[in-house]
């Protein structure tokens, strides 16, 4: 029977101090190795960065989960069917790209003149930094972003 085991949960107000929620997230993952805990933390940093620009009147939850060898990095956070189709489609499109050329959207993200806010690299570093596609779901006004870690 597989294990699993929930090493956080939190429940992130809009307009809380992201400060703070470093730091609870260094101390709640410590039990993680150091390079594969600052891709997660990195990760968990750039979801919230995301729904505070575009969901800023709602709350997000982050969870962190180890099952069968991997790490998984949990949000959820309400959106209308509007929002979340389109969210759905970014990440789609993120997840048919090959790393390779991520890499090269990246980069040519950072270096555009245009900046415009959402050119999606948030989401292309979750990618990047992950070791699976961003996975998703909506269910009752609730989206979910599902990023996977190897051990």
């Amino acid at each position: 029977m597989p294990s699993t085991k929930t090493i956080l949960s939190l429940h992130i107000s809009a307009g809380n101090d992201c400060e703070n929620i470093v730091e609870t997230l260094e101390s709640k993952l410590q039990e993680i190795d150091k390079p594969l805990r600052k891709r997660i933390i990195s990760c968990a940093i750039e979801l919230l960065q995301n729904n505070s620009i575009h969901n800023k009147s709602n709350r997000i939850d982050i969870s962190v989960i180890e099952s069968n060898g991997c790490i998984k990095l949990k949000t959820a956070r309400k959106l209308d069917e509007i929002s979340a189709n389109y969210l759905n489609n970014k990440i789609q499109e993120i997840n048919n790209i090959s790393v390779v050329n991520l890499k090269v959207l990246f980069k040519k993200n950072l270096s555009s003149e245009n900046l415009e806010q959402g050119t999606g690299n948030g989401l292309i570093l979750c990618r990047l930094k992950s070791d699976s596609d961003i996975e998703t779901r909506f269910s009752d006004k609730t989206f979910e972003i599902n990023l996977t870690f190897n051990r």
